[in-house]
């Protein structure tokens, strides 16, 4: 058997590209002589409508009020009662 071919060189690394420069910072604006006062609001005053609290809202009852149904179980028991009492 023949001793193998020794293998090839590899070859040299390559360098790698430079990168591009910074870009140059923007140069900050130069602040003007004098600063402009910014207008006031006028001090006329302000009148507000009185503030009156709506009154409270009551629901609106629908059906029968529960005295009537109170009634509605108590008298027929109170008749069946007397009618059944013994005499």
């Amino acid at each position: 058997m023949a001793p193998a071919p020794p293998r090839p060189a590899a070859p040299p690394p390559r360098q790698a590209p430079t990168p591009p420069p910074a870009p140059a910072p923007e140069p900050e604006p130069t602040p003007t002589a004098e600063p402009t006062p910014t207008p006031h609001p006028s001090a006329t005053p302000v009148s507000y409508p009185a503030y009156h609290a709506s009154p409270r809202q009551r629901p609106v009852r629908r059906g029968q009020s529960p005295v009537t149904y109170v009634l509605l179980i108590t008298v027929p028991a109170v008749i069946a009662v007397a009618a059944l009492r013994p005499r």
